[in-house]
């Protein structure tokens, strides 16, 4: 019998007899689930799948509100009600202990050993400086800024003109043609809105916006695609367990690769040509807003590999998520014409021809509320991003153990028909007050909405973010309808219409924009 062969037999005896074992009688409350082999075998599947969210969701319909599913060497516990996630993540008395990240390969991997702000550790000195200085770059473009709406501004501006431009373009995937003076035109969303997006990131990193072909555009996509393929719960999964793989020929050690290889090149575009080219006092964007702060810095906390890291965090939150919520809100629009038109409605009375500014959102809660509506109704973040419990915590009586790995369910929270009422449905007008204003972020049911995060770990550029997303829509919604495709089927609004994994990505769609009369 091979070697391999024996490990790996060897390997599969000792996960069954701890399994055995710790099924013993615990001497606290734990909280109910699955148990047993069998168990295993059903998260396994789930997690190669990329499909842990759905079997969470049947666990949290079986067990309630926390559900904890023994795995060796781990508890895995699944928190399924805004509740529990707030009282857990932010409460007082457990804030402190409830906020690490686990360990993960992909994690310690590619952020230079938890060098970063997303996946670093609080208890880490150094992590409570990074996230300040985080928070002082993004309010360098942060919402209300001149410098951040202007910049969208420009870039919109462009995308229309591009939009405009293909009216001319007679490929099968893209077409133009004029019906009774209106002109209509099928493009690929996921294109436009990609580079579109890319282009914003670069000026805000950088100060300077690329071309369709440059380099740190690819770099930029090559490194989301495969970080997402080492973050994939399967490959990185596997990896933690058996870190050695890395360096075996075959499957892993070539994700590894492709990791380092598209972040070097994405750090040589980002960080090393703005360091080479910077003049200092004379910030271009927020790279150059780091380095001014590294020579601030007293000591060596705030190093070329932390800005490195920054600047990984600032691609995965301020572009991926971005380009899915408008992704999601378009592919919805084409599905639900009368909420375009509400929309419009709202625009053309509150803004009419001029440019959508950020001022504008307190004017068009009917807007802000579909945004909403649109993060909770996909949920595509569906279980959030794991914390670790570093001590043993008590949550309604249930002991949650030391060292659980916490997921924040979303995908049940914002299901749950005891926070949203008709959750299936889709109704923007649920987060409005009986005047028509958008209700307040202390709303409870506001409160219900966890698309990011809750707590001490919860995400810095929420505002940022939403308010991309405001500008986008208004933008295209003052010059265009958002119809269904004529050449390319219309994607449905239904779970298999999305790529499951630690992330949902809608599938590729087209949709038609025509010019509005």
């Amino acid at each position: 019998m091979e070697p391999l062969t024996i490990g790996l037999l060897l390997s599969v005896v000792s996960v069954v007899l701890y399994m055995l074992v710790s099924n013993k009688h615990a001497p606290y409350r734990l909280p109910p689930g699955p148990r047993g082999v069998h168990s295993l075998r059903v998260l396994l599947d789930a997690m190669l799948s990329g499909k842990l969210h759905l079997e969470a969701e049947n666990w949290a319909k079986q067990y309630g509100e926390v559900v904890l599913c023994k795995v060796p060497g781990r508890n895995i516990v699944f928190l399924n009600s805004s509740r529990a996630i707030r009282e857990v993540y932010s409460s007082k008395d457990r804030e402190h202990v409830t906020n690490d990240r686990p360990h993960t390969f992909s994690g310690w991997f590619t952020m230079h050993r938890y060098s970063d702000v997303i996946l670093g550790s609080p208890t880490d000195p150094r992590w409570t400086k990074l996230r300040k200085l985080f928070h002082s770059s993004i309010r360098f473009y942060g919402d209300g800024v001149e410098r951040f709406e202007s910049t969208v501004q420009i870039e919109l501006r462009r995308l229309t003109e591009r939009v405009l431009a293909t009216e001319t373009v007679t490929s099968p995937s893209e077409h133009a043609q004029s019906r009774g003076g209106i002109v209509e035109r099928e493009l690929n969303m996921s294109d436009l809105t990609s580079y579109s997006l890319l282009c914003v990131l670069s000026v805000l990193l950088t100060g300077e916006c690329p071309e369709p072909d440059a380099d740190v555009v690819q770099r930029i996509k090559k490194f989301d695609r495969d970080v997402n393929i080492l973050f994939n719960p399967s490959t990185d999964g596997m990896m933690t367990a058996l870190p050695f793989l890395r360096h075996l020929p075959g499957y892993y050690r070539n994700v590894c690769r492709n990791v380092e290889r598209s972040r070097a090149d994405l750090m040589d575009t980002l960080f090393t040509e703005a360091k080479q080219t910077r003049q200092p006092g004379q910030p271009r964007g927020i790279v150059d807003v780091l380095l001014e702060e590294q020579d601030k810095a007293q000591g060596d906390w705030l190093t070329d590999t932390h800005i490195q890291c920054v600047i990984m965090d600032t691609v995965i939150t301020a572009y991926l998520t971005s380009r899915e919520t408008l992704l999601d809100l378009f592919l919805y629009l084409q599905h639900l014409p009368e909420v375009t038109r509400k929309i419009q409605a709202e625009v053309d009375h509150s803004i009419g021809d001029r440019m959508p500014r950020i001022e504008d959102k307190s004017n068009l809660p009917y807007t802000e509320a579909v945004i909403l509506e649109v993060l909770r109704h996909s949920s595509f973040i569906p279980l959030g991003v794991p914390h670790e419990c570093r001590e043993a915590i008590v949550y309604n009586e249930m002991t949650i153990p030391k060292g659980s790995l916490l997921f924040a369910n979303t995908w049940v929270c914002h299901q749950d028909p005891n926070a949203f009422e008709d959750p299936t449905d889709f109704r923007p007008e649920r987060f409005l007050d009986d005047s028509g204003r958008l209700i307040l972020a202390t709303n409870p049911l506001r409160q219900n909405l966890l698309s990011f995060g809750a707590g001490k770990r919860a995400c810095p550029g929420e505002n940022f973010a939403r308010t991309r997303v405001f500008l986008y829509v208004t933008t295209l919604l003052q010059k265009f309808d958002i119809l269904p495709p004529v050449k390319h089927e219309l994607l449905p609004l239904q779970r298999d219409s999305w790529d499951s994994g630690a992330m949902l990505h809608l599938k590729p769609y087209h949709c038609v924009l025509r010019n509005r009369v």
